[in-house]
């Protein structure tokens, strides 16, 4: 039982990739300069299955809905922002117990969608999971270790079929990336601080959505566990 869910990773980090080149012409024509930015970006695929060549692109922004200024904009912060990394502090002793758990403890712990996400670093069909029109005042937690993760004040419907939020709490942290991701072409990995099970990717285009901090937060919902405020307190 449950939702199906397959390998997306690689569409959802090539997604501002392929944004940059519908949008090339754009830029050449009002550039002095023929050369474009870096082509190349990091992909993760999956040895046990084969390429689905339909759902590629799934992770797209719709640019029929996105105005030359927008578009144009989403290239500029691609280019020129430099994605923030939270600093690696030494691990507490809760974070070395999570860590310390054998692959067959996780899969007693997790669901099969769970354990594929967390600890497999899958990712979820789009728009397969309850959390992406959740819209009620909480907190969104670690499924895997309980760890807090996302406010509900900080989340946003970006249309991409995944929960998208702006912001994170400090149970959220960055691995580090390469070239491609400081200059806006790939993703960066987002895992939890407590267990380091993954979450998803976290993304500069969040200028086309007019988010706060330039940032899109993409998540898995079968990474994530929501609690209303009604039993989890005020939203942090």
């Amino acid at each position: 039982g449950g939702a199906r869910i397959e390998p997306e990773e690689n569409s959802r980090k090539m997604a501002p990739l392929l944004l940059l080149c519908c949008v090339a012409p754009l830029a050449l024509a009002s550039s002095a300069s023929p050369q474009g930015p870096p082509r190349a970006a990091r992909t993760k695929t999956s040895a046990q299955e084969p390429p689905r060549a339909a759902a590629r692109g799934r992770r797209l922004i719709n640019l029929r809905r996105l105005s030359r200024r927008q578009v144009a904009g989403g290239l500029t912060a691609g280019m020129m922002a430099l994605p923030l990394r939270e600093a690696t502090a030494g691990q507490t002793e809760q974070e070395s117990n999570w860590r310390s758990l054998s692959d067959s403890e996780w899969r007693k712990r997790l669901t099969p969608e769970q354990y594929y996400i967390l600890r497999e670093r899958g990712t979820e069909r789009p728009f397969s999971s309850p959390l992406y029109k959740e819209k009620r005042k909480g907190t969104f937690y670690c499924a895997g270790c309980g760890t807090a993760l996302f406010s509900s004040g900080k989340k946003f419907d970006s249309g991409t079929g995944w929960p998208s939020f702006y912001d994170a709490l400090p149970g959220v942290s960055v691995k580090s990336a390469g070239l491609a991701a400081l200059v806006g072409l790939s993703g960066e990995e987002l895992v939890c601080k407590s267990c380091n099970g993954h979450l998803g990717d976290r993304f500069n285009d969040g200028v086309l959505w007019s988010t706060p901090t330039g940032l899109r937060y993409c998540i898995d919902g079968y990474a994530l566990r929501f609690e209303p405020e009604s039993t989890s307190g005020s939203a942090v």
